[in-house]
């Protein structure tokens, strides 16, 4: 891994310092909700500078993700330029999103359960209930490779595959997401993973099932997708992801742990 010598002057501001400690809340939030896998999965941030992301560090899972602290800077080449710890090895992944979607600034891959198992699916995501429309159409599926993505090539593959969309399934592999906000991605893959569920499920049934039409599917999508609801849901699983911090719960401790870098 190629890393600066010299970290770039100015850092981080007060204002990206308070962005990336809400993005380590969705790191949290997301594995609240299903997307934890050991310590697989990561987060990024677009860096309001245009230096190039900052990216959840290695080693971490998405449980132990604290503050900004939690984070390193890298370029759009994958030069790390800022930040303690080492760069997941499928940072191509954020770069190659951000670097075709100017409306992008939060990306995330993870590896949710039902969301891993609906990637080995060849047919289309479809809404059985409201967490479904919150994709306007089937979320595309990449098919190129169920390996690691870790080359550029790869990664912008990829990306082109996603395109204007908002997921994207790895085959065989797991999901990636992405948002306007922390609010919007974590919001996003928290109803990607709801929608395959409940998709998995009613397929599994053996009963006869339909689903909203897509004037339907339009229409609902605008009243639960905007950016006040979206801000409403986010906030209302932090405030589920404090309660279980109070308590005392295991998995989610409410303070750092001695992880090393």
């Amino acid at each position: 891994m190629e890393k600066s010598s010299q970290a770039p002057s100015n850092v981080m501001t007060a204002e990206l310092k308070s962005d990336l400690d809400e993005l380590a809340v969705a790191c949290r939030i997301l594995e609240m909700e299903g997307h934890g896998s050991r310590m697989l999965g990561h987060m990024a941030l677009r860096d309001p500078g245009g230096r190039g992301v900052w990216l959840k560090r290695a080693g971490l899972a998405l449980s132990e993700v604290f503050d900004h602290r939690d984070f390193v800077l890298i370029d759009f080449d994958g030069k790390q330029l800022a930040g303690d710890g080492k760069r997941h090895s499928e940072w191509p992944i954020h770069t190659e999103i951000m670097k075709r979607r100017d409306d992008i600034f939060v990306t995330a891959h993870s590896h949710p359960f039902h969301g891993r198992v609906f990637s080995a699916a060849t047919e289309p995501l479809r809404p059985v209930a409201n967490a479904g429309i919150y994709f306007t159409v089937p979320p595309p599926r990449f098919e190129l490779t169920s390996e690691l993505i870790r080359t550029v090539d790869v990664a912008a593959a990829m990306a082109e595959a996603l395109a204007d969309n908002p997921a994207i399934f790895l085959r065989n592999h797991g999901v990636v997401f992405c948002g306007e906000s922390t609010a919007q991605a974590t919001i996003m893959g928290i109803r990607l993973e709801e929608a395959c569920r409940e998709h998995l499920t009613m397929a599994a049934s053996g009963l006869a099932w339909s689903t909203p039409g897509p004037a339907e599917v339009a229409r609902k999508s605008k009243g639960i997708g905007g950016p006040a609801a979206i801000r409403a849901n986010f906030e209302f699983h932090r405030r589920r992801l404090a309660a279980l911090e109070a308590r005392g719960h295991p998995a989610f401790p409410a303070r750092r742990l001695d992880v090393g870098h």
